[in-house]
């Protein structure tokens, strides 16, 4: 054979490497009495750019010399595959050949004497019977042995490469083991490039493996995940609810896949981006609330809040003068503080007890949970790095949502030792709220890996994991202990409202019929139950007696009124309001009538829907 002189190598011609020169360009000397100076600075920026030049030279021919012994090396394993595939020519071995000699043109396009080879390669295949010589047996033989020997350095591409270029050569060649070897290769493969997040290659991979088991569902699952995966990079930026849809998909199937919970959250949050951009306020708020849940930071933080305020604002008016104690002179002022008394200690003092609450201090960038004393209106810092806190029953401890990054979830905190501790793990965890007995609580959550909100009851000692309940949001405990009030629907997931569910679990009961009824609060002998409602557009406060059904309207107003909670005596209600511009609590009699402000918080408020705020004795 011609193949095999040059006693088995063949030389290449290798292609001239061109030279770039550059031309001195002809100057002139500028004509002017200051040309000296003029020379010595063109000269200086002459040296400089030499510099600049002689660096990014410098780079250029690391980079060059990076790529030419990349390809060095890549024409050495052509020119192997290469002699091999001749080899198998001298002796007659066809099939294996143009194996061989197809890998090496993949390898190395431009050899000219490989493409001869595989042409008169396969014409002499072509005028063969079937190979099924000993030969062929030892070529196969010996080509199985080259592809347990990359199996073992975990060369998994390779091998998949050569255990497929054996099957194709003879599929009754030991063919249990061939379909071992693909299975192992395009497994390990597939998570190696998974593992570097090369989801379009792994996913390839995972489907060439679950051709070798096709029953396998756990394959199946993966190129499921990883078709999710690549869908949503596909919608990405041009269709942003699709994107969502499909990473919602894959983060309720694996949550920690990837960087889904990330891109997820960038989802959601560039979704109400454009929301936003286009006046959709309403919608805005809910992705960002979203966004918050997955992600929480002072940046989505901020966007809900402006978010959630033009939401409630639809029409920008210009901001009320802001309500003071002092008596006010102006008719506007007077209009809009009707029917509000502001605080002085005096006011409340015959009222009594402290009302907690939570704030973002913009200076410190920290969560704060501050208590006021209604008796002389003092307020003071509880504790930091938390928010939405719960009085237990006895005065003596707040749950709260901790604010902390590496302390997440519900934490216990005790006012009499400072001590606290950490009841959950979660950080979707959120507004929990005491039973009577006071050593557990109850909370809504979106930890679960179909992202739907379920309420759970969780031990204050942090000792035992949280149960589920029931799918639901804002739940409170009764005094009785014997029953949950939530924000829920019927087991088909329609008729929206309020319901109520034994303590223990069982059969639910409807309590209110509008889809945004939220918050509940049990008065302290469990006969009302006061909540928060937008029925008409802004959120007001309602109150619903038991066991009758019998709903009133508490007070009304043209502002946003929300987050009731009850006084230790049953007497008063106090609850979050934006009145006059300016967001604060507001205390009421329970009866309805004036309203006192407590505190206030100025124009405006984050996050004020999942906030809460608590009354103790």
């Amino acid at each position: 054979m011609r193949y095999a002189t040059r006693s088995g190598e063949v030389t290449r011609p290798e292609r001239p490497i061109a030279a770039v020169r550059s031309a001195p360009q002809k100057g002139r000397l500028l004509q002017w009495p200051h040309w000296t100076l003029w020379r010595a600075i063109g000269g200086c920026l002459g040296a400089f750019a030499c510099v600049v030049l002689m660096y990014i030279g410098i780079g250029g021919v690391a980079v060059y010399q990076g790529l030419q012994q990349r390809a060095a090396i890549t024409r050495q394993e052509a020119e192997a595959h290469y002699q091999r595939g001749l080899q198998h020519l001298q002796n007659g071995a066809y099939e294996l050949a143009i194996a061989e000699l197809e890998h090496t043109l993949r390898l190395d396009p431009t050899h000219r004497p490989a493409r001869d080879a595989l042409r008169d390669a396969k014409t002499f295949a072509m005028t063969q019977p079937t190979p099924t010589s000993a030969t062929l047996n030892e070529a196969l033989v010996s080509l199985l042995k080259e592809v347990e020997a990359l199996v073992q350095q975990q060369r998994w591409a390779e091998a998949a490469e050569r255990a497929s270029q054996l099957r194709d050569l003879d599929p009754t060649f030991q063919p249990q083991r061939v379909s071992e070897i693909l299975f192992e290769t395009y497994s390990q493969l597939g998570w190696q490039l998974l593992r570097q997040g090369q989801v379009a290659n792994a996913k390839d991979a995972f489907e060439h493996e679950l051709k070798e088991r096709p029953d396998d569902p756990e394959l199946g699952r993966q190129v499921d995940l990883a078709t999710l995966y690549l869908s949503s990079q596909a919608a990405w930026n041009s269709d942003w609810p699709q994107a969502i849809h499909y990473l919602e998909q894959l983060y309720t199937l694996v949550p920690d896949y990837l960087d889904v919970r990330i891109r997820l959250a960038r989802a959601y949050e560039s979704y109400g981006d454009n929301l936003g951009a286009q006046s959709d306020w309403c919608a805005a708020m809910n992705q960002y609330m979203q966004a918050a849940m997955l992600q929480p930071g002072e940046g989505i933080q901020g966007k809900y809040a402006t978010a959630s305020w033009r939401c409630a604002n639809p029409t920008p008016t210009p901001l009320p003068i802001a309500l003071q104690d002092s008596h006010m002179s102006s008719p506007e002022a007077s209009n809009a503080t009707a029917g509000v008394q502001s605080r002085h200690p005096s006011t409340t003092s015959r009222i009594g007890g402290t009302i907690y609450f939570s704030r973002f201090n913009e200076e410190n960038s920290q969560w704060q949970i501050l208590g006021i004393d209604l008796k002389d209106g003092t307020t003071r810092v509880v504790l930091t790095d938390g928010s939405q806190p719960a009085i237990s029953p006895d005065g003596q401890a707040l749950a709260y949502r901790s604010e902390r990054g590496d302390s997440i979830g519900i934490h216990v905190y005790d006012l009499s030792t400072a001590q606290d501790t950490r009841a959950t793990w979660y950080s979707e965890d959120v507004t929990p709220d005491w039973a009577p007995d006071g050593t557990r609580f109850v909370f809504p959550s979106r930890r679960s890996g179909d992202r739907k909100w379920i309420i759970y009851v969780a031990w204050a000692d942090g000792r035992s994991e949280a149960q589920p309940l029931i799918e639901g949001r804002t739940p409170a405990w009764s005094p009785d202990g014997s029953r949950i009030a939530y924000q829920g629907t019927d087991p088909q997931g329609n008729n929206p409202g309020l319901y109520l569910i034994p303590a223990a679990g069982g059969p639910t009961s409807r309590l209110t019929d509008h889809e945004s009824d939220r918050a509940p609060a049990w008065s302290p002998d469990g006969s009302r139950i006061a909540y928060m409602s937008s029925q008409g557009g802004r959120w007001q406060l309602y109150v619903v007696e038991l066991p009758s059904g019998t709903r009133r309207q508490l007070i009304s107003s043209d502002s946003n009124d929300g987050l009731p909670v009850w006084s230790p005596d049953g007497a008063y209600l106090a609850f979050v309001s934006d009145r006059g511009g300016r967001w604060g609590i507001y205390i009421v009699s329970a009866l309805g009538g004036a309203v006192t402000r407590v505190t206030d918080w100025g124009t405006g408020w984050q996050d004020w829907l999942i906030e809460r705020i608590a009354w103790a004795p």
